[in-house]
């Protein structure tokens, strides 16, 4: 069913596509940190979850806020 829905997203608007699959990442959020470690950039979340370790960063949390 995924791959369904994947075909079916492909043949919209280009930019409804690119709004969708961002909608569902941090991309944009206030809590992201880029920094720049052995060549590469690293991009981290600097939300603490409630047990006090560094929340995973790529998908959108119930944090998320816009910059």
């Amino acid at each position: 069913m995924r791959e369904e829905h994947l075909t079916r997203l492909s043949f919209r608007d280009p930019l409804k596509v690119l709004m969708v699959k961002e909608s569902r990442t941090c991309k944009g959020c206030v809590h992201e940190h880029r920094e720049r470690a052995f060549g590469q950039d690293v991009v981290v979340c600097t939300r603490m979850d409630a047990d006090g370790r560094q929340r995973k960063h790529g998908r959108r949390c119930k944090d998320y806020k816009e910059n």
